[in-house]
Parts: C-alpha cells; sequence; structure tokens
C-alpha cells in the first residue's frame, strides 16, 4: 500500500490500515482492511430529488432572513400531494407554499398538464 493511500473502518482512518487499533476494528476482533461505499442516485425529476430541492429551498430561505435558523424541515410526496413535516426555530416569516410553489416550478412543473400545479 502506498503512503496516500488509506483505509477505512467504521468512519474512521487512519495510514497504515490498522485504524489504531493492531488491526482491528475494535469490534469484536474483527480485522476490516476495506469498506464498500454505496450511495442512491436517482434520475432528475425523481419524487426523491424533488422533495429534497423543496426541503434545501425552504432552509435557504429561512437562512437568507435569519442566519440563526434552525431548520430540519423534510418534504413528502405522493401524486399531486407534497407534505411538509419538521421542526422551524427562526425569526424568519416565510411563506412555505410559496417557497414550495416556486421551487416546483423551477423543477419544471410549470404547467398543469405536467401535474402539480393547481
Amino acid at each position: 500500500m502506498s503512503s496516500n493511500q488509506e483505509v477505512y473502518t467504521n468512519g474512521f482512518s487512519d495510514h497504515n490500515g490498522t485504524n489504531g487499533t493492531n488491526g482491528t476494528n475494535g469490534t469484536n476482533g474483527h480485522h476490516f482492511d476495506t469498506f464498500l461505499f454505496s450511495s442512491e442516485s436517482v434520475g432528475e425529476g425523481h419524487p426523491d430529488k424533488m422533495c429534497d430541492q423543496i426541503s434545501d429551498a425552504i432552509l435557504d430561505a429561512h437562512l437568507a432572513v435569519d442566519p440563526d435558523s434552525k431548520v430540519a424541515a423534510e418534504t413528502a410526496t405522493k401524486g399531486d400531494l407534497i407534505i411538509i413535516l419538521g421542526e422551524i426555530s427562526s425569526k424568519a416569516k416565510v411563506d412555505i407554499e410559496a417557497v414550495v410553489r416556486e421551487t416546483v416550478k423551477k423543477i419544471g412543473y410549470d404547467d398543469i398538464s405536467k401535474g402539480l400545479i393547481r
């Protein structure tokens, strides 16, 4: 192993691949040299991606007015229904419905024939 490679075990790393624990991960003495990293990928227009963009827009709208905002907003959607849930602590007064509608239009649902717009 070259000096610039690292081995990751349970989110920790060191340069000699032992995770600082004599070659074990510290859990039942099992030895792990590497781990598999995987992630979800969805296409443009997928409901998960739209929900992430809506939640991000709500966060951004609050932070633009009150940088100390605490926003834990989640978005769920099914068909033409969009649900915002979570917890927001902010001095900002944000019209969440307007933020959702604008974000959905920016994504491309800008005509009744494409769905979602009422």
